[in-house]
């Protein structure tokens, strides 16, 4: 992963287009890729905010958000209903094609965790 370039850096780069330098000629004099000085001229031009973005994946929603519902009250009429009879319901309802670590992440992300065991009593 590349490191994050300073604020200080980025203000100096920012002082010298407003002294009348191009975005090419400050990055030069900063030792600065092409690429880095043209993204932060056209921030400078434009008045956007020079500082870094954030890094790492974008918290993403489930795929399954809309069917919740219908995962919800499956699971209340069997509380031992495993992952693939899922998947077959689904498939069944609303002719989705889901994996079984899709239905897994989505039950983590409405709060349903159970794993089963074999030293673990069946629920009723």
């Amino acid at each position: 992963m590349s490191a994050v370039f300073s604020m200080d850096l980025r203000r100096c780069f920012a002082h010298l287009m407003e002294q009348g330098k191009r975005a090419a000629e400050a990055g030069r004099l900063l030792n600065l890729s092409r690429s880095t000085a043209s993204r932060w001229g056209y921030k400078v031009r434009n008045g956007l905010p020079l500082e870094p973005s954030k890094v790492g994946a974008k918290p993403r929603g489930s795929s399954l958000q809309k069917h919740q519902d219908f995962l919800m009250e499956i699971i209340e009429q069997d509380n031992d209903i495993t992952l693939v009879q899922l998947q077959s319901a689904l498939e069944d309802a609303y002719d989705l094609d889901v994996s079984l670590p899709t239905i897994h992440r989505a039950l983590k992300s409405f709060g349903l965790t159970y794993k089963k065991r074999p030293y673990r009593r069946r629920t009723r």
